[in-house]
């Protein structure tokens, strides 16, 4: 058996020790946040990159190639959606495995490009190479932000910013992690209306991926019991019902849901929110961590953890 080395792992970890290396102080959008921008003539042009596994990301045993590329470009497209940007143009990079047939090969890709094509985001190239192991596949994506918007970032949340879900959360490993609809259009619309603080999209956990956002903020915030429970899908309620686990953990720690956290500043209007298909969940507070407040006004502790590759 090979055993990890001693000491700290895990995404976050990594993520941290190369932002020294790959931070680029003139950009507008530092290393670690949903996407990264290139300035060029005229207009910030933003990337993004995902990276889906055989036996991590998707299983092919169970999923058709077709779904599974369709997966690695909406994972993409959902990083637009959290930034408040338009997606633009794709490139996809794949190593096949060997056991592959070429159908399925034309399918993997299809799904990816077919699926772009509906959000104006077209596969326009790529690489292929191919080996024994599962496959992998890989998507970048550019996306640029209407004119008079900024990319929104995860680090300007502030003490007193509401913060609102664009869906309900919990049990996407019932199937919603290969059929979800990515928030681009719901991301463009509270860009241009709302001037959100900070956005971001849950990939790894509502817990985990708002945690990003305090801590890129300085920030700590509540969440309210009532509405993070009115947030809870119905998936995880079925699950909860096979492993024991309450529906509000799997609301908090499943991740792969893809909807975005808003931090909008408080005199937001509830209407405008409403509007834009959003639910209140809690606020931002100038104290750290994360906590549940009661109906009768207690505090409990979340952990925030979630899905991390490289632990």
């Amino acid at each position: 058996m090979i055993r990890p080395p001693p000491g700290p792992r895990g995404e976050i970890e990594l993520i941290r020790r190369l932002r020294p290396l790959l931070d680029r102080p003139d950009s507008p959008v530092g290393f670690g946040d949903d996407m990264g921008v290139l300035e060029c003539p005229g207009q910030p042009v933003l990337w993004a990159v995902d990276m889906l596994m055989d036996g991590v990301d998707f299983d092919s045993r169970v999923h058709e190639w077709a779904a599974i590329g369709r997966k690695a470009m909406a994972v993409n497209l959902s990083d637009c959606a959290a930034m408040g940007a338009q997606p633009v143009a794709a490139l996809c990079a794949v190593a096949l495995s060997n056991a592959l047939t070429m159908d399925d090969a034309v399918a993997l890709v299809r799904g990816a490009h077919e699926f772009g094509l509906r959000f104006g985001c077209p596969v326009v190239g790529g690489d292929t190479n191919s080996w024994d192991s599962p496959t992998v596949i890989s998507v970048s994506i550019a996306a640029c932000c209407e004119p008079g918007c900024q990319p929104v970032r995860r680090n300007g949340a502030r003490p007193g910013d509401r913060l609102w879900l664009t869906g309900p959360v919990g049990g996407s490993l019932l199937g919603r992690h290969l059929t979800f609809e990515p928030r681009v259009a719901a991301g463009l619309e509270i860009n241009r209306r709302l001037r959100p603080h900070a956005m971001i999209d849950i990939s790894d956990g509502l817990a985990l991926d708002l945690g990003r956002v305090l801590e890129a903020s300085g920030c700590g915030a509540v969440l309210d019991e009532v509405n993070l429970d009115a947030l809870i899908h119905p998936n995880a309620t079925q699950m909860s019902g096979t492993d024991g686990r309450s529906p509000r953990d799997h609301a908090l720690h499943d991740g792969e849901d893809f909807e975005l956290i808003v931090a909008l500043p408080p005199e937001t209007r509830e209407s405008e929110c409403s509007a834009l298909g959003l639910s209140p969940l809690g606020y931002v507070t100038g104290e750290p961590g994360l906590r549940i407040q009661a109906a009768d006004g207690r505090l409990e502790a979340v952990e925030i953890r979630g899905w991390e590759h490289f632990r």
